[in-house]
């Protein structure tokens, strides 16, 4: 898949391979999802440094700096608001 742009996250609970990178497409999901319109993160890889992460993934940076995410800031780019928060029924 191609993406519109790679971040590097940071993530403590992945105590040896912190360094986390993820793809994101604007509307990147099909028009038959739930989250049709919506921006899609997904999960490429962790890594052990930082380096690592820029070697394998060296459109992370731009200007010579790297593109930092968070998953503070990824929460605004999901809304499920739409879904009803009620469990299907099965018959």
């Amino acid at each position: 898949m191609d993406y519109d742009y790679k971040q590097l996250h940071y993530n403590e609970e992945l105590a040896q391979y912190p360094w986390v990178v993820k793809g994101y497409k604007s509307d990147g999901y099909p028009e038959s999802s739930v989250l049709a319109g919506q921006t899609r993160i997904q999960f490429l890889d962790s890594y052990e440094s930082e380096r690592d992460a820029v070697e394998a993934h060296p459109e992370l940076l731009n200007n010579d700096e790297i593109s930092y995410g968070s998953a503070f800031l990824d929460q605004d780019l999901k809304c499920v608001d739409h879904i009803p928060d009620e469990p299907d029924l099965i018959f």
